[in-house]
């Protein structure tokens, strides 16, 4: 029996705070990547550098459409930002994404901890479409389960 990939119907991503569900609830995608920055070490007559391992890094984008006016404050932990006042420290959050479908023999989560988001983008263009709102994240922590 061939495996049949992850669809989207197969996945909720959701954002919590200090005080529970965050940023107005589920977002539609997210993506991530985990890296390793790794550094290159090449000893004394080799041509072929040894890797060594490097800084890790785990950020991702989680995108929307806007349904919340309070994204700023949301995000970074006030509604006003300018020159000469102080912004308070980034609230944390932790991104769950969960992956489910028993047909499919299905069942996940990707578990994001103490997560930054030190960008928001908000897309508006005239017309019926939806605007679009992408936040880009960094974390401290992932778990696997």
């Amino acid at each position: 029996m061939s495996k049949k990939p992850v669809q989207g119907f197969d996945v909720s991503v959701l954002v919590m705070g200090a005080t529970g569900p965050s940023l107005a609830g589920e977002y539609q995608e997210v993506e991530f990547s985990v890296k390793n920055d790794t550094e290159n070490y090449l000893e004394l007559g080799e041509r072929i550098a040894q890797i060594l391992d490097g800084e890790i890094s785990i950020e991702g984008k989680l995108k929307r459409g806007w349904v919340s006016m309070d994204v700023v404050e949301s995000v970074f932990g006030t509604s006003t930002l300018r020159r000469g006042e102080e912004p308070p420290e980034s609230p944390r959050f932790v991104v769950i994404t969960t992956i489910k479908n028993a047909a499919k023999g299905l069942s996940g989560r990707y578990k994001f901890e103490q997560v930054v988001i030190p960008e928001i983008s908000i897309s508006v263009s005239a017309g019926k479409g939806v605007v679009k709102k992408d936040l880009t994240f960094k974390a401290e922590g992932l778990v696997e389960a």
